[in-house]
């Protein structure tokens, strides 16, 4: 073969190469641009979407988008939601707080890149984080056996529950995020009380200001501090106050509780008392009903003391995911919202039952236990200022001689836990009523963060 017939050759093969891989190269950049924006990646934190409201949810695409896709944001269930697209990114942003485990599908039909071309759809589904309840356990064992009480744990949405803590006699307890706070009787009835960790730590005896007992004990789980009332035993040597208010501090690890003091100087007896929600302040009622306003840690310092805040008759609650807590003064409830510097009060929503009731939300909605007709305490109502429905009710045949014992909200504020004389817990959707489950137990831990 000569060398100027190798040559054609060669530059036959050469151009035909050259227009087949222009060819490709071509179709695939058709294909592209009629199949339009394709999802590359998406973010969302599903432990806090169901926590706390205007959560968002990422959704990163392989070009930038034409503005005009935001409009037509689908989520299904159905849920409040707006969008903003930035450059190859579509922001959803979630207007309220969604529900726990459950699967939701986010749709945005008809989306464009800024060049034009073919739409395309862009889907994402994620299902949300099933929180874990803790709760007692009845006791099981015989008086002899060494374990009788326990503290289990089950997701609001269903599973087996799992024992975390076993003690033979457990009054009460609190939960934060790694550790539990148990109280339990001693031999001579007296209170001991112990951090547990749940992170494998060794437990941790608090120290007790002598013999007595525990008579209130609530956590404040994102600010990792839990409070407790303590009543000492009474001596002829000197007068024991009751019910002295103490707070500790789980992240100093084995460390002394904090004496919580009133404006006299000496420990603080307390009526009432609550943290306020995700801060290392609370607000404690005195015996005389009078308001005080305290930061733990300055306590602790010598930083800070008591600031009276007003009287109430009773401290009602907080609104669910707000700092906000509702008062109440002869039959008139009033908000006082300490998410604001000035602390500034106003008339809460009133209703028909109960101006105590367990609160629900900002529009004045309470949880009242009452009377259905076929037995003290069956039926819990959902009460808001225009009426009130059923939510749970114990009247039919098998629940003959129950009762409801407690109706507590869950930090979210979207669901309830019921807990009645049979010592069982049932989970229950405040939106729809729909039950979730039921768990055989008492003293949910959603109660103790009152």
């Amino acid at each position: 073969m000569s060398i100027e017939t190798a040559g054609r050759r060669f530059r036959r093969l050469l151009y035909g190469s050259i227009t087949a891989i222009s060819l490709v190269a071509a179709v695939l950049v058709v294909a592209n641009f009629s199949h339009g924006p394709q999802l590359q990646s998406a973010q969302i934190n599903v432990n806090t979407a169901v926590e706390r409201a205007g959560q968002r949810l990422l959704l990163q695409t392989n070009e930038p988008l034409d503005a005009s896709v935001a409009g037509k944001l689908t989520v299904s269930p159905a849920v409040a939601a707006t969008a903003t697209v930035d450059g190859d990114t579509i922001d959803v942003q979630f207007t309220g707080i969604l529900s726990y485990n459950t699967r939701y599908t986010v749709t945005v039909p008809e989306v464009r890149s800024i060049s034009g071309g073919g739409a395309s759809t862009v889907s994402y589904t994620f299902t949300t984080a099933n929180p874990t309840m803790y709760f007692l356990s009845p006791s099981t064992g015989t008086p002899e056996s060494q374990f009788s009480d326990a503290i289990l744990t089950a997701p609001v949405g269903g599973g087996a529950p799992t024992p975390v803590y076993q003690a033979p006699r457990i009054r009460q307890f609190v939960a934060l995020t790694d550790a539990l706070v148990v109280d339990t009787v001693n031999d001579d009835g007296t209170d001991a009380l112990t951090i547990v960790s749940l992170t494998g730590g060794a437990p941790i005896v608090v120290n007790l200001a002598g013999s007595g007992t525990i008579t209130s004990l609530r956590a404040s789980p994102a600010s990792k501090l839990f409070g407790y009332t303590f009543t000492p035993q009474q001596s002829a040597l000197y007068e024991a106050q009751p019910d002295q208010l103490y707070v500790y501090d789980i992240t100093r690890g084995n460390d002394y509780s904090i004496p919580i003091t009133g404006t006299d100087y000496e420990v603080l007896t307390a009526k009432d008392w609550m943290f306020i929600p995700g801060t290392t302040s609370l607000v404690a009622q005195t015996e005389s009903s009078g308001l005080l306003l305290i930061d733990t840690l300055g306590e602790r310092d010598g930083t800070s003391g008591p600031a009276p805040i007003g009287s109430a008759d009773s401290l009602v609650g907080f609104v669910p995911t707000t700092k906000t807590l509702v008062t109440a003064t002869a039959g008139a409830r009033i908000a006082t919202d300490f998410g604001q510097a000035e602390h500034p009060n106003s008339s809460f929503p009133s209703v028909a039952g109960d101006a105590e009731g367990t609160i629900v939300d900002a529009a004045g909605t309470t949880l009242e236990i009452q009377d259905s007709g076929y037995g003290p305490d069956t039926t819990v109502a959902k009460v808001t200022p225009t009426g009130s429905s059923t939510l749970f009710s114990l009247d039919s045949l098998e629940h003959a001689g129950q009762s409801v014992t407690s109706a507590c909200v869950s930090p979210n504020g979207l669901y309830a836990a019921i807990s009645t004389s049979a010592q069982q817990i049932t989970y229950v959707d405040l939106t729809d009523g729909a039950q979730l489950g039921t768990v055989d137990g008492w003293a949910p831990n959603w109660c103790s963060a009152r």
